[in-house]
């Protein structure tokens, strides 16, 4: 099966789209970098495409495949993966694995490190009619167009296209996907709901906005649960 290396700013590969590296950055790295092609006869949409390496000393053909807001490849060898991150720094991303581990180079050789706990999502919560865990809950799934009337409804929701990532340089606000955000938490700041095929997640819900998903759930006919699919 392999292990894939990403580029994303995103802690972990599936949520790279939440915090997505956009189609024309990745074209303007390829401009600026003249080791990378975008083969003419390959497929390409602005949300895809391949990224080959043309100066890949080996005879492999290692190639990028961009998808899903990340670049990505399947058991790159030392000196591609050095090259990733060079490209990543251009970028302002991380080189993660599967395991959502850091690779970095310190210097001399790539090093792998792994973000302590605090890095993540401590208190996830999705409103869900079933349970999470268990995947797609196609026996009765939120729909989008449920979410957005419901989220239409709210007057103290907006829809932005900007999220705040934790990137190499810092935290800022990067485009991203249209994506519900409260905007009525205490603090001023909008926390994003995010919409993911049949259910909503919030990543790191205070006890305020998980009242306020609670709202929402009863509204949906559905129910808040938290990462061991347990009712809040």
């Amino acid at each position: 099966m392999g292990y894939d290396l990403h580029i994303t700013r995103a802690f972990q590969a599936y949520e790279s789209e939440r915090f997505p590296i956009l189609g024309g950055e990745v074209e303007a790295l390829v401009r600026e970098e003249p080791e990378l092609v975008i083969p003419v006869d390959a497929p390409r949409r602005d949300d895809f495409c391949y990224v080959v390496w043309a100066a890949d000393p080996s005879e492999r053909g290692h190639y990028l495949l961009f998808q899903h807001g990340r670049l990505s490849v399947k058991n790159p060898e030392v000196a591609f993966l050095r090259r990733m991150i060079g490209w990543a720094a251009r970028l302002d991303a991380w080189v993660i694995g599967d395991d959502a581990e850091v690779c970095e180079w310190d210097g001399e050789r790539v090093v792998a490190r792994q973000r302590g706990p605090e890095a993540f999502a401590g208190r996830r919560r999705f409103i869900t009619r079933g349970t999470w865990l268990g995947g797609l809950n196609s026996h009765a799934p939120i729909r989008a167009d449920e979410w957005a009337a419901v989220v239409a409804a709210q007057p103290d929701f907006i829809m932005a296209t900007s999220v705040e990532a934790v990137l190499p340089s810092g935290t800022r606000m990067i485009p991203c996907p249209a994506v519900a955000c409260w905007s009525g938490h205490p603090s001023g700041r909008a926390v994003p709901f995010f919409f993911d095929e049949d259910i909503i997640e919030v990543r790191d819900a205070d006890p305020l906005t998980e009242r306020r998903m609670v709202e929402l759930a009863v509204a949906l006919g559905a129910t808040v649960v938290d990462d061991d699919d347990q009712p809040v």
